[in-house]
């Protein structure tokens, strides 16, 4: 996954966006807008103008109205070195439902437990595609700071949630997010194919909780817990991120009892009335 610390911004292997598609209605301005949301949803480091013109070849003047039209109405973001990314009000439409409680919502007092039970990082998030996407994220109280900004895409083979996520769904959602996955090998101790991922997500649905050990980047662990729906299948994970210097495999082993609580916490704020599995 990807990581930003205190000291500065940690920037991910670039992608390359999708070119403008035409849906054939005759509404070129907003098949651009949609092209430009899709730019920078690749993107978890931010784009400038230039940058994303370039990637969609549209001019700069275009991909200007554009983004500051969709700043004012919350959807991109743009920092102080005007690098624009996603922002909340785009989140917020990608995110669950229940009886008209956001899952944002009803995850964050479980999420800030979480960080001040461990002291790291807590996050919430679920899967987009055949990515996962972060929503939200409770910044931890050590001195240097572990956390995925708001927006980050990662792959789910190498991460915590992703497993966690994968592990308890239905067998037939499970393998048609499985079939378009790439499983890019980011060290020997990646995990590369599908038959050792299946094996994986068996383990990881017997206990209950899955680590990432830096199968992405090396020194960043994380560990997640599925967010489950009344029939116990996963529709989001929490999970917290830290430096393996932290968040070793025996102190993982040690805390996941906590991160499976706070999946549980939030299961049970989205479903109050429910008898869950």
């Amino acid at each position: 996954m990807v990581q930003k610390t205190t000291s500065g911004r940690t920037t991910s292997r670039r992608k390359k966006a999708s070119p403008v598609h035409d849906s054939g209605f005759s509404t070129p301005s907003l098949d651009r807008a949609l092209a430009v949301l899709r730019c920078l949803g690749g993107a978890s480091a931010g784009l400038t103008l230039s940058e994303i013109a370039e990637r969609l070849g549209l001019s700069v003047n275009f991909v200007y109205r554009v983004t500051q039209s969709l700043v004012a109405h919350g959807y991109v973001v743009r920092d102080a070195e005007k690098r624009f990314s996603i922002g909340a009000q785009m989140l917020a439409l990608c995110q669950p439902v229940v009886d008209d409680v956001p899952l944002t919502e009803a995850a964050l007092p479980a999420m800030r437990w979480l960080s001040e039970q461990t002291g790291e990082a807590a996050h919430l998030g679920i899967i987009s595609g055949h990515e996962g996407i972060v929503l939200e994220r409770v910044i931890g109280r050590a001195l240097i700071k572990f956390y995925v900004e708001r927006g980050t895409r990662f792959p789910l083979h190498t991460s915590g949630p992703g497993k966690a996520m994968l592990a308890f769904m239905p067998e037939p959602q499970r393998d048609a997010i499985i079939a378009g996955m790439k499983f890019e090998r980011f060290h020997p101790w990646t995990i590369s194919s599908r038959k050792d991922f299946l094996k994986c997500l068996n383990a990881v649905r017997a206990q209950g909780f899955a680590f990432d050990v830096g199968e992405h980047l090396e020194g960043h662990h994380c560990l997640g817990a599925p967010i489950l729906d009344p029939d116990g299948n996963a529709i989001a994970s929490v999970w917290i991120s830290g430096p393996s210097q932290r968040l070793s495999e025996e102190r993982m082993m040690a805390i996941a009892s906590t991160v499976k609580k706070a999946g549980d916490m939030v299961t049970r704020s989205l479903h109050p009335q429910a008898h869950l599995q």
